[in-house]
């Protein structure tokens, strides 16, 4: 069953370079990640807009964005880590020049 969604979009430019910015709502596992990158801006802004959504799916304003990582298995699909909740969590997000987005799907057995 579907127990909540969420979506969030992000203009990549709001986010480009405000580094002081990102310490608040990015984890150290999640900068490690996106040092990878030439221009991780994108990436970043995806991330911003994960975690957005993930507030949104699960209701909850309370989550401290620094706790929460975003993971990628061996295909390359983002995942939540550190996330406590019954059921399972299902993430998507996407990018491109200007725009990121990410969609949240809570599901629970009941």
């Amino acid at each position: 069953m579907i127990a909540g969604t969420g979506i969030d979009i992000v203009e990549v430019g709001r986010l480009k370079g405000k580094t002081d910015l990102w310490k608040r709502f990015l984890s150290p596992k999640d900068f490690e990640y996106i040092e990878k990158f030439k221009d991780s801006s994108e990436r970043v802004a995806g991330f911003w807009a994960a975690k957005e959504a993930l507030v949104k799916a699960l209701d909850d304003k309370t989550i401290e964005f620094t706790e929460i990582n975003i993971a990628h298995n061996e295909n390359g699909k983002p995942y939540f880590e550190n996330v406590q909740i019954e059921g399972k969590l299902h993430l998507s997000i996407s990018h491109e020049r200007n725009y990121a987005t990410a969609i949240v799907v809570w599901e629970t057995e009941k």
